[in-house]
């Protein structure tokens, strides 16, 4: 707030954290909305299967009863064709008085038993067909539940791994505290040690021109201000190092890393994860530790310990 009301510009390493932590709020509610509507769907899947199996079942039944609804109705259309045909007028023409009034009685008996028949039928093949509407939107409730599960699962999927990248990129960031209207970050994580050893003799006749952070073996180490990576090198001297040319004018230097993090021409944040503390160089007497150093404009080191 100091920084606004002075005019100050606060640099973006704030805002960048407060937009991703803001992010990550978001994407946790999604992955919860996403959770809850996958439980919704196995519950879903659950009664849809019941109805599946009932609907099947039911459809065993009455395919049961429309044979035997067919085999009736083919025994009828068989008797009446044995005994001539389905028109008493047939049995009038060619027998005798007698034997008319019995085919006639026959006749009509066959046909009564046909009609009953047909009737049996229908009502069968009519279930049947029910039964088989039932089945089919059974399926298609299911194939319906199914194909929403894939989508929210695939959903599930892909916003996890973007909460991830996420909460690995809040990870990778060092606490900062505004100082003089900019975030600030220590160049390493906690744990830590250091001493004021500017100037201190080294070897070859050499005077210490920086301040060497003691922390553990592949410790992450972090952008001090929000800046650009300039430069990657190696030497016999610093081992495996870089340089963060920082938006404030100035140059850091970071030595004996046991790998990078961040690639030349990168934009970083204060406290961004830009390597990892190592032993390289002329480190490996000393213990694993950070020389860090600070040239202010990019020319000459100053004491970075105060």
């Amino acid at each position: 707030m100091a920084a606004l009301v002075i005019g100050v510009a606060v640099p973006g390493g704030a805002d960048d954290l407060a937009t991703a932590k803001s992010r990550q709020k978001r994407m946790q509610a999604a992955l919860d909305s996403a959770t809850r509507e996958l439980n919704q769907i196995e519950s879903e899947r659950h009664f849809a299967e019941q109805r599946l199996q009932a609907a099947n079942g039911r459809l065993g039944f009455v395919r049961d009863d429309l044979a035997r609804a067919r085999r009736a109705l083919s025994g009828h259309v068989s008797s009446l064709y044995k005994a001539g045909g389905t028109r008493p007028l047939s049995g009038i023409l060619g027998s005798s008085a007698e034997v008319v009034v019995s085919r006639v009685e026959f006749e009509t008996i066959l046909q009564q038993g046909q009609v009953a028949a047909v009737a049996d039928a229908r009502i069968a093949f009519d279930s049947y067909e029910a039964a088989i509407r039932d089945v089919k939107a059974a399926m298609t409730q299911m194939e319906k539940l199914e194909r929403r599960a894939k989508q929210i699962l695939g959903k599930l999927s892909s916003n996890f791994e973007k909460a991830k990248q996420v909460a690995d990129r809040l990870a990778g960031f060092n606490p900062t505290h505004l100082v003089g209207g900019r975030f600030v970050s220590c160049p390493v994580s906690e744990p830590y040690s250091f001493v004021d050893s500017w100037g201190a003799p080294r070897s070859g006749g050499r005077a210490h021109k920086g301040t060497d952070i003691m922390n553990p073996m592949g410790n992450t180490v972090h952008a001090i201000v929000d800046g650009v990576i300039s430069r990657q090198s190696y030497s016999s001297l610093g081992g495996i190092s870089l340089y963060l040319r920082g938006d404030d004018g100035n140059e850091y230097y970071y030595a004996h890393l046991s790998r990078y993090a961040s690639s030349t021409g990168q934009r970083v944040k204060a406290g961004e994860l830009i390597a990892y503390n190592g032993a390289t160089g002329n480190a490996a007497w000393t213990g694993p530790h950070v020389h860090f150093e600070v040239h202010p404009g990019g020319v000459g080191a100053v004491n970075p310990y105060p």
